[in-house]
This record gives structure tokens, C-alpha cells and sequence, in this order.
């Protein structure tokens, strides 16, 4: 029984190498390959677009940081006689109010 099962597996393994091999020059990975060795060229961008993106995502982080600072320091300020969070809520407010300056003259507009 032993040796009928490794001869099955033989002729399987067998046959899909066959299979593979005749297949490789219609394989999608050979389309792939070709593909990857194609020379890559990038798009040309400004100086301009490269900061406005970069400054939209650290303005869309810091959103979320100022809007948690903001919950934080109206919890803390019922709860606390000393409110360690309103200055560096009031701070993150005024470095938020910048990156939206620079994004208006980025891209025009703010989010």
C-alpha cells in the first residue's frame, strides 16, 4: 500500500512539473517579471506638491491630537484645580492654526 501511495505521489508531482514548465512562457509571472525589469520613471512633481502633501498628513494627525487634547483639557478642568492639559491644548491649537495657514498657500484651501 506504501509503495502504490509514493508512486501516486511520483506521478502527480511528475505531472505538475510538466504542467508548470509547458505553461511558463503564458504564466502571468512571466508577464510580471517583464514588467518589473521595464525601467521605472516618476511622475514629475514640484517642490510645491511634494510639502502640500506632506503637510496635509500632518495635518489631518494633528486634528485628531488637538481634538483629543481638547476633550482632555474639558475633563480635566471640572475635575482639576490645576488643568496640566489647557496649555498644551491651547499650544497644539495655535500649531494647527499654522499648518492650515501653510496648507491654504500649499494647495489653496484647507480640510
Amino acid at each position: 500500500m506504501r509503495k502504490l501511495i509514493m508512486t501516486a505521489m511520483a506521478v502527480v508531482a511528475l505531472s505538475l512539473g510538466c504542467t508548470v514548465a509547458d505553461a511558463a512562457p503564458k504564466h502571468a509571472l512571466v508577464k510580471v517579471a517583464k514588467a518589473l525589469a521595464a525601467p521605472v520613471t516618476a511622475p514629475k512633481r514640484t517642490l510645491k506638491q511634494v510639502l502640500g502633501s506632506v503637510v496635509f498628513a500632518v495635518e489631518t494627525g494633528n486634528d485628531v491630537l488637538l481634538g483629543g487634547l481638547t476633550g482632555l483639557d474639558k475633563a480635566a478642568s471640572t475635575e482639576l484645580k490645576y488643568n496640566p492639559f489647557h496649555y498644551a491644548a491651547v499650544l497644539d491649537g495655535k500649531v494647527d492654526v499654522g499648518i492650515e495657514k501653510a496648507e491654504t498657500y500649499l494647495f489653496g484651501s484647507s480640510n
